[in-house]
């Protein structure tokens, strides 16, 4: 019986271990270098839920303890080296002494795992403040000293992470949006018409209606709205929107990431917060965005906060003509961006 106990011990300890190791893992993976930074990298494997995320960590170029932040990916595929140019991010927060931690999304890359439809933002969310506790744990970093960098969908993403995690010290959102993405895609859509050759009259026809055949609790109203938005010359080829039959019809569920508004979350955030928006960002409505941002920011009591519009500046604020989603522009960001950022991390320390 002893010994049946012993090796019942052994077989849980041994199972302990594994867990573990598959939960956190790191690998050193040598040097690189980022415009004139030189970084170490390590390689970091993490679990959230049902994803496995694999990302580099890396560090300045000695063996200090060193405050972290973490970039967040907006939609799509993207790689820890980012779908926007992470390059020229990442050589900031070295110069600035800081760690920078960035992943593979699930589906790209090394990490594994798909979003459930409807619960994307919320399962980001969640890997999201599940990469914060990992990179808490690494021996190098200071985990009271941990913030995000986040684009696009970043922006619905980081205040539900905030939520979930108390170690977030400071956030920096790009082009996040000040409303629920229901609004923001009647944006989209409404640019979308205007840099199609439509006029600002059907574009407002669309923001007018889109909240309301997405939300409707009654098919007579979802009819409505969408016969009207699909009248709009283009719109049908942009979106794929097609009519449902009423017996197929049924109202959007009220717990689908959509309806999620950041700004529930930015009214009562005190940490340091930088928002910056584009000019010309036809994705994401930046007046909306900038004055929803400072009145929840004002509301909250926040005392460390900037919020910007970018001269010049499209969506992932590099420089564009007209900002026209499908608009070929370059990679380069406006300097007045990388400006604002780094004098921005210089005045949290």
């Amino acid at each position: 019986m002893k010994k049946y106990s012993i090796v019942l011990l052994l077989l849980w300890l041994i199972g302990l271990i594994a867990s573990c190791s598959n939960t956190l893992t790191f690998n050193q993976k040598g040097s690189k270098v980022y415009g004139s930074e030189t970084c170490d990298v390590v390689e970091i494997t993490f679990r959230s839920e049902r994803f496995k995320i694999v990302g580099d960590l890396r560090f300045p170029h000695d063996d200090s303890l060193y405050p972290a932040v973490i970039l967040v990916h907006g939609s799509g595929d993207a790689t820890r080296e980012g779908a926007v140019n992470f390059e020229p991010l990442i050589e900031i927060f070295l110069r600035n002494g800081y760690a920078v931690f960035s992943w593979d999304k699930p589906g790209s890359g090394a990490s594994t795992g798909e979003f459930e439809s409807g619960q994307t933002l919320y399962q980001r969310g969640q890997i999201l403040a599940d990469g914060i506790d990992a990179l808490s744990e690494h021996p190098r970093i200071d985990s009271s000293k941990l913030g995000v960098w986040g684009v696009s969908q970043a922006g619905w993403v980081i205040p539900h992470a905030l939520e979930l995690n108390g170690k977030i010290g400071f956030m920096i959102i790009v082009g996040g949006g000040g409303e629920d993405s229901i609004e923001q895609m009647a944006y989209q859509v409404g640019q979308k018409v205007i840099c199609d050759g439509g006029t600002k009259e059907q574009a407002e026809i669309v923001e007018q209606h889109w909240s309301q055949w997405t939300k409707a609790t009654d098919y007579d109203s979802y009819k409505e709205a969408l016969e009207t938005i699909l009248d709009i010359p283009g719109v049908q080829e942009y979106t794929g929107l097609t009519i449902t039959a009423e017996d197929n019809w049924s109202p959007w569920p009220q717990d689908i990431d959509a309806f999620m508004n950041p700004m529930d979350v930015i009214t009562h955030t005190t940490i340091p917060v930088l928002a910056l928006f584009g000019e010309f960002d036809k994705n994401v409505d930046p007046i909306q965005g900038a004055e929803a941002y400072k009145l929840a920011l004002e509301n909250a009591g926040n005392q460390h906060y900037r919020v910007e519009i970018i001269e010049g500046a499209g969506h992932v604020l590099t420089t564009t003509k007209t900002g026209c989603i499908g608009e070929s522009g370059g990679k380069d960001y406006i300097p007045e961006y990388l400006n604002i950022l780094e004098e921005w991390v210089q005045g949290l320390n």
